[in-house]
Parts: C-alpha cells; structure tokens; sequence
C-alpha cells in the first residue's frame, strides 16, 4: 500500500493513499500534518512519497517518527524538497527549513542515535541533487555534485546552486 503525504491536487501514484491539510485535495484523509498522531494506521504503508511538504512542518524530526510509525519494515520512502541553495527554497514565504543533502543522515541513527523521542531508523538508498536548464552553470554544479555532495554543499552550492534534494530512504524496524 502507498502512501502520498501531501498529495496536493494529484497524488504521485494514482492508488495511493492521500493525506493532506487541503480539502480542496485529492486527499483521503484531510488532516493538519503538524498534529499528531496522524489518523493512519501504524506499519501499514510499504511506499511512502512525500514531495515538497516537508520543508512547510513545523517539526521534521517528529514527521520522520510519524512516516516511520505508519511504515512498514523495509518501506520505501520518496522525499523531495528544495535543496538549500535554491532560489525556490526562500521565494515561497510557507518554508519553514531549508534542508542540505546531509539533513537525512539525521534518520539514520547512526550519529545521532535517537531523534523525536523514539528510536526511529531509516537506510539511505539514495541522495541526489537535481540542477535546471542552464548548460553551463548547472552541469558545473551537477558535475560537482556527483563528485562528491559533501564537498560541493560546502564550498560550490552558492555558486552553482541545485534545484531540489531527491532522497530514497527505507525504514528498518
């Protein structure tokens, strides 16, 4: 079962499940995701995407316990969000955070042991960073990038910046 968090007007798999703050959404379960616990069912979902919301709650430590209570052991989950060095990440005035490639070490556990009070684990897949349209200056940065994202948040994203973070996590339960 897949689960869209923040589905807006068209969910990223047509069966999935929706969950949203607007009732003018494509949502099945129209609900206030800064409230807790969201009214889904725990280790239910084996597919989670969550595209441009978390950047708008309040609390994204508490929304990663919540996404990892309503995963499934092995569950996939799709997470999009402006990366830091994106004009889009500061022109929308509703973004809370802005986050890095290396903002989702923070799930793992590993350096940081717990987080939102519970002992909440995902495995990162995958991170990458998305560039726009501009030949020269965005396949710098994308070459950058793929070199090494630790190095080029640090010394290029500035001059380079990247659009969005894709990050594929799986939860281990």
């Amino acid at each position: 079962m897949t689960l869209d968090i923040g589905c807006g007007s068209r969910k990223a798999e047509p069966d999935a499940v929706g969950i949203d703050v607007s009732p003018d959404s494509a949502a099945d379960h129209v609900w206030n995701l800064d409230c807790y616990p969201w009214p889904l069912e725990s280790s239910q979902f084996s597919r989670i995407h969550m595209s441009h919301i978390i950047e708008h709650l309040d609390d994204p430590m508490r929304v990663m316990a919540e996404v990892y209570r309503v995963a499934r052991d092995g569950a996939d989950v799709f997470i999009t969000t402006p990366h830091f060095s994106s004009h889009n990440s500061y022109t929308d005035p509703t973004h809370k955070r802005h986050l890095a490639a290396a903002s989702f070490e923070y799930f793992t556990g590993r350096n940081f042991p717990t987080f939102a009070g519970s002992a909440c684990r995902f495995d990162i897949a995958e991170v990458h960073l998305t560039f726009g349209g501009n030949f020269i200056l965005d396949n710098i940065g994308r070459f950058l990038a793929r070199r090494s994202i630790k190095w080029y948040e640090r010394h290029a994203a500035w001059v380079f910046p990247a659009l969005d973070i894709r990050c594929h996590l799986v939860a281990r339960k």
